[in-house]
Order: C-alpha cells, then sequence, then structure tokens
C-alpha cells in the first residue's frame, strides 16, 4: 500500500476508504480506514483499520491530493500570494467556506476592491455575484458530494450526506428541517423552499436586475425554466429574495385565436388532373401568459452597475503627451462666403473636334489648300 498508485484509492460518501491491491482492477476493493475530523475543513485525517496502520501517511497524503483534485480551484485558494490585503481577505473566506459566501458579508472588503484585485479575483475563478460571492467551477457532482462529505464531517452530522441529484437544477426543500448552512456550502442556497444550484440562482438574479426598470420587474417564463420549477415555485424564490409581488394578472392561459377558413385553399378546381396534397394544418404557437410584477428588494445587491467599483485607472491614451496634437485653425477649412461656387456639369463628354478652336483650324487648312 506503500507503494500504490492514486487510482487505487476511493473514498466513499459514508466516509470510509477503501484500496484496490490490482491497480487494474476498477473495483473499489476493500476497507482500509475512515476519513475523520482534521485540523480544517479541508483537512481530514484518516483513522486505519487494524493491521493497516502503518500505511496512514500514504493515505493521508492521497487524501489530500484527492481533495485538491476534485476541488482544484478551491483548494488553489490556500495559497494566497500575490494577492493584495482586500482580494487575501477575499479569498480566505471563499476557502473557509467551501467556496461560497454571502455578499453582504463582504461588502466592506469588496468596496476596496481595484481593477487589478478584481482581476486577480476572475484569475482564480471567483465570481463576486449580486448576492452570493461563489466559485461556479465547484457546481460539478463530484465536488457538490465531496463538499457534503467534508462539511458533515467538520460539523458532526452524519454521514452520508442527503444532496441532491447529480446535476439537478433545484429541489424541493423543508425549510424547517433542512441545515441552510449545509445547502448553502454544497452550492445550493435555500430560498422559498427549495435548493436552488447557484449558478442558475445567480442566472435569474441578474436577469431580475437586467429587466427592472422604476424599481419594479416582472417574473418571466424563462426565470422559472432555468430554476426547473412551477410558476408559483418561482414565485416563493423571488419573495424569499426579498422582492414584493405587487400585482399579479389572471392566471389564464392566453389562447392563440382560431384562423378564420381560407376559400382559397378549398377543393381543387375540376380542370385539374394532379393530385394534390391536403394542407397540413398551421400550428400556432402559444402564448404563455403574462406573469406577476414584483417590487425590487432595496439594497446593495440592486444598485446602479458600477456602484461601489473602483474608478478606472488612465490609460495611456488619456495622459496628455500621448494625445495627437490639435492642428491649427481646429483643422478645418476655411468657409469663406466670398469663394466662387463650383460649377458641376453631369452632360455628354465634349469631344475634341467639337471644340470651336478645331472648327477654326479646319477652316485654315481648306484656304491654304486653296491657294
Amino acid at each position: 500500500m506503500q507503494e500504490a498508485e492514486d487510482k487505487q484509492f476511493t473514498l466513499k460518501e459514508d466516509g470510509r476508504i477503501y484500496y484496490q491491491v490490482m491497480a487494474s482492477n476498477p473495483l473499489p476493493g476493500e476497507p482500509v480506514g475512515t476519513i475523520r475530523k482534521g485540523e480544517g475543513i479541508l483537512h481530514p485525517a484518516a483513522e486505519m483499520d487494524s493491521g493497516h496502520e502503518e500505511a496512514r501517511p500514504r493515505v493521508e497524503r492521497w487524501l489530500q491530493d484527492h481533495i485538491a483534485r476534485v476541488l482544484e480551484p478551491l483548494a488553489a485558494l490556500g495559497n494566497r500570494e500575490g494577492l493584495k490585503p482586500p482580494a487575501q481577505d477575499i479569498a480566505a473566506r471563499i476557502y473557509d467556506s467551501l467556496g461560497i459566501v454571502p455578499r453582504e458579508e463582504l461588502d466592506s472588503v469588496i468596496a476596496g476592491l481595484d481593477q487589478d484585485d478584481r482581476r486577480d479575483l476572475r484569475a482564480r475563478k471567483i465570481r463576486l455575484g449580486p448576492i452570493l460571492v461563489f466559485i461556479p467551477a465547484l457546481n460539478k457532482p463530484a465536488a457538490v458530494r465531496l463538499r457534503a462529505l467534508l462539511w458533515s464531517l467538520y460539523h458532526d452530522k452524519p454521514l452520508p450526506a442527503a444532496v441532491p441529484a447529480d446535476g439537478i437544477v433545484s429541489c424541493e426543500v423543508d425549510s424547517a428541517a433542512v441545515d441552510p448552512a449545509f445547502y448553502q456550502a454544497i452550492g445550493y442556497p435555500v430560498f422559498g423552499g427549495r435548493a436552488v444550484r447557484i449558478d442558475m440562482l445567480d442566472r435569474v438574479i441578474n436577469a431580475v436586475y437586467d429587466s427592472a426598470s422604476g424599481g419594479k420587474f416582472e417574473a418571466r417564463h424563462d426565470m422559472a425554466e432555468w430554476l426547473g420549477c412551477p410558476i408559483e415555485g418561482l414565485y416563493a424564490v423571488l419573495s424569499a429574495m426579498g422582492h414584493t409581488k405587487i400585482e399579479e394578472p389572471d392566471a389564464v392561459a392566453a389562447q392563440p385565436a382560431a384562423s378564420a377558413p381560407d376559400d382559397s385553399v378549398s377543393a381543387p378546381a375540376e380542370t385539374e388532373t394532379e393530385t394534390v396534397a391536403e394542407a397540413a394544418p398551421s400550428v400556432q404557437p402559444q402564448i404563455k401568459p403574462k406573469l406577476a410584477t414584483f417590487r425590487l428588494k432595496k439594497g446593495k445587491a440592486f444598485e446602479k452597475p458600477g456602484a461601489g467599483k473602483a474608478p478606472r485607472k488612465p490609460s495611456q491614451a488619456d495622459s496628455p503627451k500621448h494625445k495627437a496634437p490639435e492642428k491649427k485653425g481646429g483643422g478645418k477649412r476655411n468657409k469663406s462666403t466670398n469663394r466662387t461656387p463650383r460649377i458641376m456639369q453631369a452632360g455628354p463628354e465634349r469631344r475634341l473636334e467639337d471644340s470651336p478652336f478645331a472648327v477654326l483650324q479646319q477652316l485654315k487648312v481648306k484656304g491654304d489648300d486653296k491657294g
């Protein structure tokens, strides 16, 4: 086991560690130990079964490599060299929180970021969303399951942890019974009785703001499609975000108007001998009903774009020595009123032999011939 390859070890969702003797065998093998709470949420320990204690250093080294591989952008934040203090603080909070932190907890730090800081955070795959600051790359099923295991282990919760089905966008949960901190840590924040995958939730949040006008916005059918929930589920999520429903139109869907019979598409004329195929009935697009109007929640999450951002640094093009010299007189032509107007003619091209000088020359030649 000391010389085993990484692929010979497997971590199950119940916390058991397996070892496969044959490297070419895809089966997990036999259990040799159990993952235990360590010094940090991303640094668990391994407790070996009887007879395998000597392999504990190798297993713990594999365990750290496994976490770094599955949670790569998160594990990379353990090294924050090259980041300035504001960006370092955000990266540290994201690292300790398994990749997601409510933005309101970071507002004062975010306000101190300049353009370089924001670029550095983007390079580390951190998104500063309107409500949550998170790492979108951690939405993969393997990363969700591993974070669920690590969070439950560190907070002394039973294993295996119940997680949403792989790849699901949202699912109904009992808000009173579930731990919202757990669902937030695995990338499925709970709003309105639904655990919603953070990337789709962020998409809805941005659509809300982009479509808002006068402090109000209208819910859209594509928002419900993004969340994978019915309209009432969308309303519950929006309300849980703090938006207030102020107007709801009739719930009856508008039906497409029936088309009047067209006399021009009747039976073929008696003189025609070809067999005319029956025209297929036209398909009318379904008209979706208008949805409810909401009043935006007041707060920093829905300020105008650019609010709180650092001002743009002047570029070299803005420097006076890089600006093109201005031409004297403004570079404009003198528009004097005494200039003679140009007369443009669009008639046929004049031929040389039609010139009066050419005619005089011809008369002179004739006179010389007579002499």
